[in-house]
């Protein structure tokens, strides 16, 4: 009863009986090795407290050491974004005049130059976005997708875009005109001559059906599952960077709706493509 009650120092005292004394010696030696097994747990413990703490202290030091490697990685970014930005400018607006003033085949280069110039800007846009989308802890809030989707129309005054849609908040941020100015300017510049490009919106309830479809020569059934990924980039002169399309799918998730890729005309993917994504309504 004493040793039942956690005295592991108790012992058994028995002056006669052999069986009560071979339970005794039992009893006795069952205790001393109860009281090895304990120190030794208590022993394993202070080393798994001291390892944790240790582990701790490393864990924090190199939270710390990735931190400042962070600030300094984008310091150099902001840098980088901003002086590449300064000198495109520079030389695209230098570009323009010489093609002004050029006729021929020396008006031909200062195009091509434009249009490299052009596609730099356009990369380096893609690589400012693609960080502060990663960089953005703002909470999700109602913004108004036929706003965004009509602003971002009146920046293709040249191209042919039929728009279906009606006024509806959804549960996003600022950064979701990105997302149409990649797409319908994907379509607009890999559509081909003549490329028409329809936006529409859909009601599903909870959600909304975007899709934003065109003429041009499509995209092939091998090809679609990976036209999301980083870096995955076209087929043709006109091959992008190989962001947009990624941007668009990390955007959409972090807006809680799916994007996929799909034909124009089902089953007839040369009669152009569809981008279709999802997005939550606002309250």
């Amino acid at each position: 009863d004493t040793i039942a009650r956690g005295d592991l120092d108790h012992r058994i005292r028995v002056s006669t009986g052999a069986e009560f004394t071979r339970l005794a010696e039992s009893i006795g030696a069952m205790v001393d090795s109860l009281k090895e097994n304990i120190q030794r747990l208590r022993a394993s413990e202070e080393t798994a407290r001291d390892y944790s703490n240790r582990l701790e202290d490393q864990v924090r030091e190199r939270t710390a050491d990735l931190e400042e490697s962070n600030r300094a990685a984008t310091l150099f970014l902001d840098i980088m974004v901003h002086d590449i930005n300064n000198a495109n400018t520079v030389a695209i607006g230098y570009t323009q005049l010489l093609i002004e003033a050029l006729e021929g085949e020396q008006r031909e280069m200062a195009e091509k130059m434009l249009s490299r110039l052009e596609h730099s800007a356009a990369i380096i846009g893609c690589v400012s976005t693609f960080r502060e989308s990663l960089e953005s802890g703002s909470p999700l809030v109602p913004i108004d997708l036929d706003r965004v989707i009509r602003a971002e129309i009146a920046n293709h005054p040249t191209a042919r875009i039929r728009y279906e849609g009606q006024p509806v908040a959804v549960l996003a941020d600022d950064l979701l005109a990105e997302v149409f100015a990649n797409l319908i300017g994907n379509a607009a510049k890999f559509g081909g001559p003549g490329v028409e490009i329809a936006v529409r919106v859909e009601d599903r309830g909870e959600e909304v059906l975007v899709s934003v479809e065109d003429t041009g020569p499509g995209i092939p059934d091998a090809v679609k599952s990976d036209v999301f990924r980083r870096f995955q980039k076209g087929d043709g002169s006109l091959a992008g960077a190989g962001l947009g399309l990624y941007i668009c799918r990390m955007l959409i998730m972090r807006y809680g709706g799916k994007i996929w890729v799909a034909d124009r005309v089902a089953g007839r993917p040369e009669e152009g493509a569809a981008i279709r994504f999802t997005l939550r309504k606002a309250a």
